[in-house]
C-alpha cells in the first residue's frame, strides 16, 4: 500500500472518530462538549424539503426556508435553554440515538480543510409511546485547527418532507 493511500485511510479513520463522538456528545446531551467541536464561524443549516419534478429540481438556494440555519452563538442560546427549565417539551427528556454511516471524506479547497459526507439516522423516545425517526444526509466542512478537527459548515438534508415529531429540539 503506498502512503497515499495510508494517509487517506488515516485521515477517514479520523473523520469517523470525530462523527462517532459527536454522536456520543449528541445522545448523552452534552452539548456543552458538542459546540467545543465547532469554530466559531460555523453554519448549521438544515433547510425544508419539497416534493418536486425531476424536471423542477434545482440546486440547495441559501434563501429557502429552512428548519434551521444556525451560528455558533444562535446554537449556544438553543442548547443553554435546555439546562433552564424552561424548555417544557423536554421535561422529562427525550432519549436520542444517533447513528452515522456512509462516511465520505475528501481535501478541501484550502489546505486544512476538508470535505466530508454521511448518512444519518437519528431515534428519539420521549414518555411512553412518543417516538420519532429522522433520517438524511449530511454535507461537511471539516477544518484543522491544533491539530484537530473542527465543524466549520454543515448542510442537513432530511429525506422527509413533513416532520412529523412534536418539536425540533434535535440535531443532526
Amino acid at each position: 500500500m503506498n502512503q497515499k493511500t495510508l494517509d487517506e485511510m488515516a485521515l477517514w479513520y479520523e473523520v469517523n472518530q470525530f462523527y462517532t463522538r459527536e454522536a456520543r456528545l449528541l445522545d448523552a446531551e452534552d452539548y456543552d462538549a458538542w459546540l467545543e467541536t465547532m469554530t466559531e464561524d460555523v453554519s448549521y443549516w438544515m433547510p425544508t424539503r419539497e416534493n418536486l419534478f425531476r424536471r423542477d429540481e434545482a440546486a440547495l438556494d441559501e434563501q429557502r426556508m429552512n428548519f434551521y440555519r444556525e451560528s455558533l452563538t444562535s446554537l449556544r442560546v438553543r442548547t443553554h435553554r435546555l439546562k433552564t427549565g424552561t424548555a417544557w417539551s423536554e421535561n422529562p427528556r427525550t432519549r436520542y440515538r444517533h447513528l452515522i454511516t456512509n462516511v465520505e471524506v475528501e481535501a478541501g479547497d484550502a489546505p486544512g480543510t476538508y470535505r466530508a459526507s454521511s448518512n444519518f439516522l437519528i431515534y428519539r423516545n420521549r414518555l411512553e409511546r412518543d417516538e420519532s425517526w429522522m433520517v438524511g444526509a449530511r454535507e461537511d466542512v471539516l477544518l484543522r485547527v491544533e491539530d484537530k478537527l473542527r465543524l466549520a459548515k454543515r448542510t442537513v438534508l432530511i429525506d422527509q418532507n413533513s416532520l412529523l415529531s412534536k418539536n425540533l429540539n434535535v440535531y443532526a
